[in-house]
């Protein structure tokens, strides 16, 4: 059910005001895809892992483009405000989670244009895509809730704290669903996704967190292509 709200001076006008039950099914329902795609594509079908990739794409576009549509989220408008101080806080985080990526053992890989469809593919694309789903969406979803309207200090620390835990909690979801997490656990992936995350959660703004997430990617296709933490499901060069 959505709730009118007239827009306030500073508001984020673009996110309408909907009930927290209704915002609250989204994100279960959101969770529950989360969970899902990787449980079948991954641990269920096998498949491989770049078509693995084009179905996961698939489904969360799905996702995302149905709640964009069901709570009239203007996704422009979104982009734009307060890009500039989210982009220059993903930048520096971008820096640092590379160096982290180079700081491990550095695995095969392929070469060629193999390795550059792979740089695009299961670097940019899938990162930019974890980050819709495991940071933009969580945090969109809070921001609806309060409307919009981040004007108070009270306000600014209820959305990155209720935002934080959507995060961690969709997060952690979203890697249950593969194999090699349900058994080593899912402190890695929080750790890292709080980091990436920060930007949106500072500036309700996604760029710099779809921008570190995609530069951590493909840090580690270039690095740790085999890894088994940062690019689920793992591989092996053949």
């Amino acid at each position: 059910m959505e709730i009118s709200s007239a827009p306030t001076n500073g508001a984020y006008s673009n996110i309408k005001t909907y009930s927290p039950a209704n915002q609250v099914a989204w994100f279960g329902f959101g969770s529950l895809v989360a969970f899902a795609l990787p449980f079948v594509g991954s641990s269920v079908l096998e498949l491989q892992h770049d078509l693995y990739l084009l179905f996961y794409g698939v489904g969360v576009t799905a996702l995302l483009y149905s709640y964009v549509r069901a709570t009239d989220v203007d996704v422009g408008a979104l982009f734009r405000r307060n890009w500039i101080p989210s982009l220059a806080i993903g930048v520096v985080l971008a820096v640092l989670l590379i160096f982290n990526v180079l700081s491990e053992d550095a695995t095969e890989r392929p070469d060629g244009i193999y390795f550059a469809f792979e740089l695009f593919w299961r670097g940019a694309v899938y990162g930019s895509i974890d980050a819709l789903l495991l940071t933009v969406f969580p945090c969109v979803v809070v921001l609806s809730i309060l409307g919009g309207r981040l004007l108070t200090v009270r306000r600014k620390l209820l959305y990155f704290f209720v935002s934080l835990a959507l995060v961690l909690t969709i997060t952690a979801i979203y890697h249950l669903g593969y194999d090699q997490y349900r058994q080593d656990g899912v402190r890695g992936p929080e750790i890292g996704n709080t980091l990436i995350s920060l930007p949106m959660l500072l500036t309700a703004n996604p760029v710099g967190s779809v921008v570190d997430h995609a530069a951590m990617h493909m840090a580690a296709v270039a690095h740790e292509y085999e890894t088994e933490l940062r690019l689920p499901p793992q591989v092996e060069v053949e």
